[in-house]
């Protein structure tokens, strides 16, 4: 096996994961989450301004963004 296929093999084990971990964090219910208030202010144009929160999942460990 050539060290291409080797890593297409590995690349393809990581998917595999991935999507497990994926379903797993989907299933849970996010009851136990850090919520960090995140904002960009002080640009020229007001309106450019944002204000979000940065959430993680201490359960799942799931990371995540949402508008305040």
């Amino acid at each position: 096996m050539t060290r291409l296929e080797r890593v297409k093999a590995y690349e393809k084990e990581i998917d595999k994961i991935n999507k497990k971990i994926r379903k797993l964090q989907a299933s849970c219910k996010h009851k136990h989450v850090e919520k960090i208030p995140k904002g960009n202010t002080g640009n020229w144009d007001k309106n450019d301004d944002a204000y979000w929160y940065e959430i993680t999942c201490k359960d799942c460990d799931k990371y995540w963004t949402e508008p305040q």
